[in-house]
């Protein structure tokens, strides 16, 4: 009973650090059932506990079973792609291999009278790999959790190649315990010195990720400003050409010819309609992009229902409302284009009492996932729509407003209230 709890012990300390490790590197996926992601730890330690308590393979072969523990098990609870879980798990499974060959070389190198802590290698390698894990997330919480496996790949050989060294050392026979403990010490530290600089690396990586994308979003905030000033111009013409046909219209009546006149009106007022907004909040911003938004979901046979009313009183930053916008309305229009019928959007933004109401719902194909703020995603880039979705709260938070998520009857609906006026 004693070897069984022991056993328990040791697994669950390995799940925990696996939790803590994978958390740190990428989110957890969204459950519909909420409780489903506090299984995670328990899923590691179990699977720990299974090779713990079947025969143990040749020496090569043991971290093979150990990456597919962690392979699966993180796959399946955290928002990675196969490839991009398989790396950091052949990383966990390295980092875990040195800090044991460490800590066994350096018992086995000691007086004969320690020789008593053989006993507690595994204990003192787990605790040992534990802290690294809780100094790792200190360290890097906030700045690893955008990287692909690619980048991780790019930096992690090294360590995997000091596994493998480590794992020929250990087998080596006739060299002394202190000259192995030398070689395997000497890799362990050349590992923390090459993986400090690495996290560095990787950290800078995805800032670097996420200035791109703020440089990708700048650049459709651009776009839409050069689309309202090519807006103004057109107006501009427009109301050229429509003093010009008042006047061809002022020369028919006076020469009486009311039938020509008549035919004339119809045919300016046909084209009047065709080209003119559909809304008009007062706030050119808002009317550019509804309108552009407007436009563009009616040329994919999506029917936008508008409710606004005057927002010339909103005092909130032209890139605030662009961020807002954009992203709220183009989730919409994407999640419409899986419809086949159906093809609704429902859109509110007044302005009362110093407050922005803003609301956004479309039909979905199936039910959304909601984890509070966050929702499940099915697109290919996930990782791009997360982003879309975290600048509009983040706007929404800073400018200290509240919002909400929900999901009923096949609508899927975005509210939030904001303060936003003088």
């Amino acid at each position: 009973m004693g070897i069984v709890m022991r056993n328990i012990l040791l697994c669950l300390m390995l799940g925990i650090g696996c939790g803590i490790y994978y958390e740190t590197i990428a989110p957890m996926r969204v459950w519909r059932y909420r409780w489903v992601k506090d299984t995670a730890v328990p899923a590691f330690t179990l699977g720990f506990l299974a090779i713990a308590l079947t025969e143990i393979p040749p020496y090569i072969l043991q971290p093979v079973r150990v990456i597919v523990v962690l392979w699966l098990v993180s796959w399946i609870y955290f928002q990675m792609k196969a490839v991009q879980s398989l790396i950091l798990s052949v990383l966990f499974c390295a980092l875990m291999w040195i800090v044991m060959a460490i800590v066994v070389s350096a018992v086995w190198a000691l007086p004969p009278e320690y020789r008593g802590l053989e006993a507690l290698e595994e204990e003192l390698s787990y605790s040992i790999l534990l802290c690294l894990i809780l100094l790792f997330h200190y360290r890097y919480r906030k700045g690893l959790s955008g990287l692909t496996g690619g980048q991780w790949a790019r930096y992690g050989y090294f360590p995997v190649f000091s596994m493998i060294v480590i794992m020929a050392i250990s087998m080596m026979t006739g060299s002394g315990e202190t000259e192995r403990l030398v070689a395997v010490s000497g890799f362990g530290i050349l590992n923390v010195i090459a993986l400090y600089f690495i996290g560095n690396i990787l950290e800078k990586d995805a800032r670097v990720q996420e200035m791109r994308l703020l440089q990708e979003r700048t650049q459709n905030q651009m776009e839409m400003y050069q689309n309202m000033q090519r807006n103004y111009e057109r107006q501009r013409r427009e109301l050229h050409d429509y003093k010009n046909q008042l006047n061809c219209i002022q020369g028919l009546l006076l020469e009486g010819r009311l039938e020509e006149t008549l035919h004339y009106v119809e045919t300016l007022n046909g084209n009047l309609r065709e080209s003119a907004d559909v809304v008009n909040t007062n706030h050119a911003v808002v009317n550019v992009v509804l309108n552009q938004k407007y436009q563009s979901a009616l040329e994919k046979n999506i029917t936008m229902i508008l409710s606004v009313n005057d927002l010339s009183g909103l005092t909130m930053g032209e890139e605030d409302l662009v961020t807002l916008l954009v992203n709220l309305l183009d989730n919409a229009v994407e999640a419409c284009e899986k419809l086949e019928e159906r093809r609704i959007i429902r859109f509110k933004m007044v302005l009362e009492d110093g407050e922005l109401i803003l609301s956004v719902s479309n039909p979905v194909a199936e039910p959304v996932i909601i984890d509070g703020k966050k929702i499940a995603t099915t697109k290919r880039d996930g990782r791009n729509h997360g982003i879309g979705l975290l600048n509009v709260n983040g706007v929404i938070e800073r400018l200290g407003g509240t919002s909400a998520l929900r999901c009923e009857d096949g609508w899927f609906c975005f509210s939030a209230m904001i303060p936003a006026a003088e």
